[in-house]
């Protein structure tokens, strides 16, 4: 009898052993989260991932019980690991028709707006719409959505830079016309920089890629891990999570 029972046991354990297996979330090691130094939505701080951006990836991984490290990259060398990596998400990336079918998008993580500016000295610069804009020399950063887009819009008057705030500095000293920049960024870069902000002018908004910014995934990735990322940011969403860390960065949606 107690044969018996122990031979019972040993197949309860071993089939609640096999169900824990399957019943296991994807491994913090299978996983890759690659991003950019995009302050205010994500940016390192003594090795910690901070940001508006970062908060909301956050708490879909813990929502959908997983953790895993954020790599902080230049955006071009992000933007080719999380296309050639399977397991490997990326954000915060704007989604436009040229990207499309390179990633499996999770979803929305932030409102986003982006504009022109110029020097609010250059009176006799005035732009009306996009094709307006062809005129004069652009300041953009390389690979990023907004380069992206004027490139298929057939822009051929973009000075490229590796980091943002290069633009915002070439604008001041009269080294462009104008820049492209994401509104929020924008603002957080003048205070980085101490510059005075009556010093440019916001002319006008990029609405076809304005709107939001997106948490994505390599599009060959494990469908269960893709599937958790999903739901567990619509779960966020409805709870309330998302909101709270909207409203935390006092940004409306």
């Amino acid at each position: 009898m107690v044969f018996a029972y122990l031979s019972s046991l040993v197949r309860i354990l071993r089939a609640a052993l096999i169900f824990m297996c399957f019943a296991l979330p994807v491994r913090a090691q299978d996983i890759m989260i690659v991003t950019e130094e995009f302050p205010p939505y994500n940016y390192s701080d003594n090795g910690r991932a901070q940001g508006l951006s970062s908060e909301v990836v956050q708490a879909v991984l813990a929502q959908a019980g997983l953790a895993a490290e954020f790599l902080f990259l230049p955006w071009a060398r992000a933007y080719l690991t999380a296309q050639n990596t399977k397991n490997t998400v990326i954000f915060s990336i704007g989604r436009i028709p040229e990207r499309e079918d390179l990633f499996e998008w999770i979803g929305v993580i932030a409102p986003y707006n982006t504009s022109l500016y110029k020097l609010a000295s250059r009176t006799d610069l005035t732009v009306e719409s996009l094709s307006d804009a062809k005129d004069f020399s652009i300041g953009v950063s390389v690979e990023d959505v907004i380069y992206q887009y004027l490139k298929s819009q057939n822009f051929t008057n973009l000075d490229i830079v590796g980091e943002d705030v290069l633009n915002i500095r070439k604008l001041a000293l009269s080294r462009l016309d104008l820049i492209a920049f994401d509104e929020a960024a924008f603002q957080y870069y003048l205070d980085l920089e101490d510059m005075d902000p009556a010093l440019f002018d916001r002319i006008y908004r990029l609405d076809d890629i304005s709107g939001g910014l997106y948490m994505a995934i390599n599009k060959d990735s494990d469908p269960e891990l893709i599937q958790s990322l999903k739901s567990g940011l619509k779960a966020i969403k409805a709870d309330g999570t998302y909101e709270q860390i909207l409203n935390r960065h006092r940004v409306m949606n």
